[in-house]
């Protein structure tokens, strides 16, 4: 096994290698793209790994080929020619561009580049309304499914939101969906980030709608079955598609109706698999997107956090039999170091896999934390891996719901108040002890390398805490509907908020709970809040953590999650022996 300054520096010079060969495309390589249909590369080529100093003569001249080519185009292709126009024109516009080419080229310059994209956009709209009709239509359907998953339960308003958004032609909607971005709480974050005013990144917490939020400043998705589930719910006609080309792809109709009517542990096989396909197929495509981000941060940001089966929650051997093959499949479909994390839980059994893969330079997400004897082991684990960054989820709401059921079982006044400090104040106080010098009594890690995530947000009433008092923590990833809730009205924006005191009153309201003190006290604390039954990642410990109420919530909701996902893949297969079903082509499709 290589040492970890070897072995990191192999994976950035892979990284480096392949940034080269894409920074070196020609325009004639890049026009090829984006005329069949792969604007996402094309986008990235042009935003992240063209030289600052080429991109307004470079944009010109592949805009001005566009032009050129639309009228001999197909119809297919001259929606798809359009699709890049408007994509361009609002990546030009928000954030995207902003982690590499503001630093050498002046912000007017490429104010000029995106004013010259939006004439061409209007011109070749106003030549091919047709086009403009069919790629409006699959951007209306877009729009409502991200609605949905929005919170907005009302679908005669989701209706019109999405109407409204598209109604007015394709340059609208690229004027619209650059006034939302540019207004939104999150897009002063990430613009602070970029500046170097704040350490937050902020992630997607989502299987979809990546696009979107890239243009509010993402640099992070989640993508595991959960979430497919969860879009799939909003969007049955768009995934129910997906699942079914990602079948038709692997199983014939014959080995399809053999495996429905033969034996159940074949199905169940066959079903597990095909679990595993479709969220890897999601997970490449997001992969794709933010990969000319991690390409050109030589691995720092832009990565795709990535679920293997929760049921392996106690099996660290098949974790990282598992891991590595997903990881080595990516890395053959990426043609490079794969932007992606692998999940493995909070316990000793994700403890052993988390050491394993880092060892091998394979970056994971911890799951399931809820407390400093999680987090602290783990920070230490991670900082000794070879991975270029690794990331522990501390899953607030998850935590803050327990506390407080409890305490109002225990009728403690003030409880559901106090407990929605309790995810905040376990990562205040884990971001002290990691990220504090040795001599100052913290662990010093290297929040490069190792990043606390705080996930789970909660909203209450009109107070979303996960965001406001953790302004500072290395990453936050927001679910569509908290995104939407932290939009809906003008937010201040502390940047250190991560260092600031819970209320004492809440605090001692929350001392009142066994689950809180569980997931609060260390060693170093002695008698103050130690709980009745102190917790850790001992083996020992393993039955005590996994009937601990978070993890155990947590992991059956998880578990419950995958296994509806389960059921409505075999409903695919079903499906699938029937007439074939076509696949539509979504304006997010390269996203999944």
């Amino acid at each position: 096994m290589k040492d970890a300054a070897s072995l990191e520096r192999l994976l950035r010079e892979r990284i480096g290698t392949e940034m080269a060969l894409r920074a070196n495309r020609s325009d004639e390589e890049i026009e090829h793209h984006i005329s069949s249909g792969d604007d996402v590369e094309a986008r990235g080529d042009l935003l992240y790994l063209t030289a600052p100093a080429h991109l307004p003569a470079r944009a010109e001249r592949l805009l001005s080929r566009i032009d050129a080519r639309v009228a001999a185009s197909s119809l297919e292709e001259k929606t798809r020619l359009l699709r890049f126009l408007t994509y361009f024109s609002v990546d030009l516009a928000t954030l995207v561009p902003w982690w590499v080419v503001p630093k050498t080229l002046h912000r007017l310059e490429l104010a000029e580049v995106h004013r010259t994209a939006m004439e061409r956009l209007e011109s070749v709209a106003a030549r091919e309304p047709a086009a403009e009709r069919a790629l409006l239509g699959r951007l209306q359907a877009d729009a409502l499914a991200r609605l949905r998953a929005e919170g907005i339960g009302d679908e005669a308003q989701a209706a019109r939101l999405a109407s409204e958004l598209t109604g007015g032609g394709l340059v609208e909607f690229a004027r619209s969906s650059i006034r939302e971005a540019l207004a939104s709480n999150l897009t002063t974050a990430a613009k602070a980030r970029l500046d170097g005013r704040l350490e937050t990144e902020i992630g997607n917490d989502y299987a979809a709608f990546l696009p979107h939020a890239m243009w509010h400043g993402t640099s992070f998705v989640t993508t595991n079955p959960v979430l497919i589930k969860l879009a799939w719910d909003v969007d049955p006609e768009y995934w129910n598609a997906q699942v079914d080309a990602t079948i038709a792809s692997h199983f014939s109709q014959r080995e399809l109706t053999a495996l429905l009517s033969g034996p159940a542990h074949a199905l169940t096989d066959a079903v597990e698999a095909l679990d595993q396909w479709v969220t890897v197929s999601v997970v490449e495509r997001n992969c794709r997107l933010l990969r000319p981000l991690f390409l050109a941060t030589e691995g720092a940001h832009g990565y795709v956090s990535l679920q293997v089966n929760p049921d392996a929650h106690g099996d660290a051997e098949r974790m990282v039999h598992d891991a590595t093959i997903i990881y080595e499949e990516l890395e053959r479909g990426l043609g490079g170091v794969p932007n992606v994390v692998i999940k493995v839980p909070s316990t000793a059994a994700g403890l052993q896999a988390a050491q394993r893969l880092t060892a091998r330079g394979i970056g994971v997400t911890v799951t399931l934390t809820f407390s400093l004897f999680q987090a602290l082991r783990f920070a230490e684990v991670l900082n000794a891996g070879h991975a270029l960054v690794s990331y522990i989820a501390i899953m607030n709401g998850r935590l803050a719901f327990p506390v407080r059921d409890e305490l109002a079982r225990e009728g403690v006044p003030g409880g559901a108040e106090a407990a929605r400090w309790a995810g905040v104040e376990i990562a205040r106080k884990a971001n002290r002890m990691i990220y504090s010098p040795a001599e100052g009594g913290g662990l010093g890690v290297d929040s490069r390398r190792v990043k606390i995530m705080i996930a789970s947000l909660r909203i209450y009433d009109d107070w979303i805490p996960d965001l406001s008092e953790l302004w500072g923590v290395p990453l936050v990833t927001v679910f569509p509907n908290v995104r939407r809730a932290y939009d809906g009205r003008e937010r201040p924006l502390r940047v250190d908020a991560i260092g600031g005191r819970t209320p004492d009153e809440d605090l001692r309201v929350m001392m009142k709970s066994e689950i809180f003190r569980q997931a609060w006290w260390t060693d170093r604390d002695g008698p103050i809040g130690k709980p009745n039954r102190p917790l850790s990642l001992d083996p020992l410990d393993d039955a005590a953590v996994a009937n601990w109420a978070p993890v155990r919530e947590t992991l059956t909701q998880f578990i419950s999650t995958f296994s509806q996902m389960s059921e409505m893949v075999r409903d695919r297969m079903t499906a699938v022996c029937g007439p074939p079903s076509s696949v539509p082509s979504r304006s997010d499709a390269a996203a999944g």
